[in-house]
């Protein structure tokens, strides 16, 4: 399933995981790999993430970046399987350091991880970790940003620009308008949408919020991640058209993104 933009592509992307923690078919937990020329990245770890990577030909010793939005498992449980294919998979070729910029805590998740898991080596030398809230910076031609999502107090979403073309992962999170502000007018708005219309949450979206946000914010195309099962069982598309105008694809594991 693809969504393309043929004339001047600059950053792909694709969604290897669109949903939750619970077994749905096409929906595996939460992960998102982007690539942009030498820049590959790879935005939260769900579990069952690196098996899927032979299907899109993606090399897990050649990613230079991981971004973790929050410490919920199905968000971030794959990194010990990470650890463990670096230590088993390098043949010595493939040496790139980790880039890891994730929520405050992800440290200390990594320390813990090393209590766990003593068998795999943990690479302290090549291993560069940041752990950011709101940031700005810049990886070669990429600028990268984030802002606290409010999903818990330390989750955070990320936005990927390349000159004029941008991408937004919003990760789970709560409307507000710093997250609307954060979203003006991407390219594409990859958000989660936890629930159905008027579902009564506090730590997600549902179509009301998710739809209002990406209206006002004047994003060019959504796609919807993240659906709880309670989501999946209505027409979520239509009740999301009901506040957004602009193009939605409800997202299934394998959609190819090009900007």
């Amino acid at each position: 399933m693809n969504s393309n933009n043929k004339e001047g592509t600059k950053l792909k992307a694709i969604i290897v995981g669109g949903g939750t923690a619970i077994p749905v078919i096409n929906h595996s937990p939460a992960s998102l790999f982007l690539q942009f020329k030498d820049f590959t990245a790879l935005l939260d770890l769900g579990p069952g993430t690196f098996s899927k990577f032979p299907m899109y030909s993606i090399n897990p010793l050649c990613l230079n970046y991981i971004f973790i939005s929050h410490l919920h498992p199905d968000h971030i449980l794959d990194l010990a399987t990470y650890f463990m294919i670096r230590d088993y998979a390098n043949d010595g070729k493939e040496n790139i350091p980790i880039n890891l910029i994730g929520c405050n805590g992800i440290k200390q998740f990594i320390t813990q991880l090393r209590s766990l898991f003593p068998d795999i080596s943990f690479p302290s030398a090549s291993m560069n970790i940041k752990e950011v809230a709101s940031i700005e910076l810049n990886i070669g031609n990429v600028q990268v940003r984030t802002t606290l999502s409010d999903h818990t107090a330390n989750s955070i979403s990320f936005r990927f620009s390349i000159d004029d073309k941008s991408l937004v992962y919003t990760s789970d999170c709560v409307y507000s308008k710093r997250l609307e502000k954060f979203c003006s007018k991407a390219d594409v708005l990859i958000s989660e949408c936890s629930f159905p219309d008027n579902w009564l949450t506090t730590d997600h979206m549902n179509a009301k919020t998710l739809g209002t946000m990406a209206e006002n914010a004047q994003v060019k195309r959504l796609f919807v991640t993240h659906c709880y099962p309670q989501a999946l069982e209505v027409n979520l598309k239509e009740q999301i058209k009901k506040y957004y105008s602009g193009c939605i694809l409800l997202a299934q594991d394998g959609v190819r993104i090009n900007i």
